[in-house]
């Protein structure tokens, strides 16, 4: 009998041995999102003057080059802009190696440039509004970008409004990457073609930036949602207006129409046009509210001239003496796609039209057509800048779908462990698409076996040390709730699990030991 408890002990041992082998060498899944590339942390708080980098023409970029980190999709971007705010992102791809050459940064530091002559392909344009100088922004891509591990993926921003200071550079302390390539490309035009290629081009000489992007996993594409989205001169943050105007002096008596143009990030629909009026007028003044989008642009053309033209969407209107207050033109469903160019546009049928501000300057452009009881044009085929920096209130809705994922991390981590890390890979290592419901399915599946494991480690233990005690006399099912539920709280405390999950756990216990309280009581 005693030999008989001897084998059962040895396979007990065998078993655990096993499982723990097992679990050792389960492979570390990557990381929902996996980030790369200069981090937001590496920020010294301080703002621009001599570490902000900037493109020296409007269709120039600037940004990183970093290695995908595995086989996916690029879902985000994340920078911290400078003084000036880009207005557009591009991600390029590249198949095979990148060369690079080392410089000194920060105290003490090594950073990298790639060299120039090195093609890329367009894979994604997309345009950005909202965006506040200063700041860590993260971009969620309407159009994810499909990369394979090891790939090289350039992060590229653009201010194709002008020359500004957009990125900040990373602290002085900080050591540098020499994975992530500084680069910049001369597109010879504000708007890149995806499919077209261009070479690396350090014209600029930029430095180091606080650029990289979070990659998915493949099968781990996010969750897409809907957002309604402002363009235009919406103000910073979206509305913000300011009793001043800069209508006040434009010339209606003629025949001019003013707009301003962006390209939508979203697919989905352009569902109004809107401004705010500074006074009300009962003076026979009109204002003639218009959409416009451009359906494509050749290679190098850039929108709203003869090569490229913007055409009169569905939907304009004429505001009659207009009250003071805000007027939006319909409440228009004009499709508009991810990377495509649109205008918003108002002229009045006479001078003085007086319309608020907001508080940000943005280049406004005029064109021939409107004003002076006019129609607007059915085409914007030829315009010119009108102001570099005009506060005029005048935006747009757009209705559409954008991927979303989870908050960019730090860099991916080379080694886990700490309890957090392990806990959550072998968690998430159960799930394809990680999602609440998968992992708290997975977490419970891990809680039973720590458990069973915990208790076998305990009663082997006790059998080792004290041979002659009798196990089951010691109350193995207390034990094994315990352990659970020691098992639950830990998940929990890593959100691994829901917090109700737990308050569950607690109702079915204390249920569980008010019955065996009764059943002592009555023996």
């Amino acid at each position: 009998m005693r030999l008989g408890q001897k084998h059962h002990r040895r396979l007990v041992s065998t078993v655990l041995v096993l499982v723990l082998v097992l679990l050792g060498s389960l492979p570390q899944l990557a990381h929902a999102s996996t980030f790369v590339g200069y981090p937001a942390s590496s920020q010294d708080g301080s703002t621009c003057g001599t570490n902000c980098n900037q493109a020296t023409a409007t269709t120039y970029g600037i940004g990183e080059i970093v290695q995908a980190p595995l086989t996916g999709t690029l879902v985000t971007a994340g920078f911290t802009t400078g003084s000036s705010v880009p207005n557009q992102i591009v991600i390029l791809t590249d198949g095979s190696a990148v060369g690079s050459t080392t410089y000194s940064c920060g105290s003490p530091g090594t950073c990298a440039r790639a060299n120039d002559g090195q093609p890329f392909t367009v894979r994604d344009v997309e345009g950005m509004s909202g965006l506040l100088a200063s700041t860590a922004s993260t971009v969620n891509l309407a159009a994810p970008v499909s990369v394979t591990q090891g790939q090289y993926v350039a992060i590229i921003l653009m201010l194709t409004t002008g020359v500004g200071n957009m990125v900040m550079q990373p602290s002085t302390s900080s050591s540098g990457l020499t994975t992530v390539f500084d680069t910049s490309f001369s597109f010879g035009t504000t708007n890149p073609a995806v499919g077209n290629s261009f070479n690396t081009n350090l014209a600029t000489t930029p430095s180091a930036m606080i650029i990289g992007g979070t990659f998915n996993a493949a099968g781990q594409t996010g969750t897409t949602i809907t957002v309604t989205q402002c363009y235009g001169n919406c103000g910073t943050p979206a509305i913000t207006l300011a009793n001043t105007n800069s209508t006040h002096t434009v010339n209606f008596n003629q025949s001019i129409t003013l707009f301003y143009e962006f390209q939508s990030n979203l697919n989905g629909f352009l569902i109004n046009v809107t401004t705010n009026v500074a006074k009300s007028y009962n003076n026979g003044q009109g204002i003639v509210e218009a959409i416009y989008t451009v359906p494509t642009c050749p290679l190098g053309q850039s929108p709203f001239t003869a090569q490229c033209p913007g055409y009169l969407a569905s939907g304009w209107n004429v505001i009659g003496n207009p009250g003071k207050g805000r007027i939006a033109n319909g409440n228009y469903q004009i499709p508009i796609a991810n990377g495509q160019w649109a205008a918003v546009s108002i002229s009045g049928v006479f001078a003085p039209l007086d319309l608020n501000d907001t508080n940000t300057a943005l280049q406004v452009f005029q064109t021939q057509g409107g004003g002076c009881a006019c129609p607007p044009p059915a085409t914007i085929t030829q315009s010119v800048v009108y102001s570099s920096a005009f506060k005029m209130s005048l935006w747009a809705w757009i209705l559409g779908n954008v991927v979303t994922s989870q908050p960019p991390t730090t860099p991916g981590l080379s080694a886990c462990g700490g309890l957090d890390c392990i806990l959550t890979e072998v968690t998430n290592s159960f799930c394809t698409n990680v999602t609440t419901a998968c992992q708290t399915g997975s977490a419970l599946f891990w809680v039973i076996i720590l458990t069973i494991i915990s208790i076998t480690t305990v009663v082997l233990a006790f059998s080792e040390i004290l041979p002659s005690t009798n196990i089951g006399r010691m109350g193995i099912g207390e034990l094994a709730i315990l352990f659970f539920v020691g098992w639950i709280v830990i998940f929990t405390s890593f959100n691994l699990l829901s917090i109700y999950v737990l308050l569950l756990v607690f109702f079915v216990v204390a249920a569980l030991s008010a019955k065996t309280v009764r059943g002592y009581v009555g023996i």
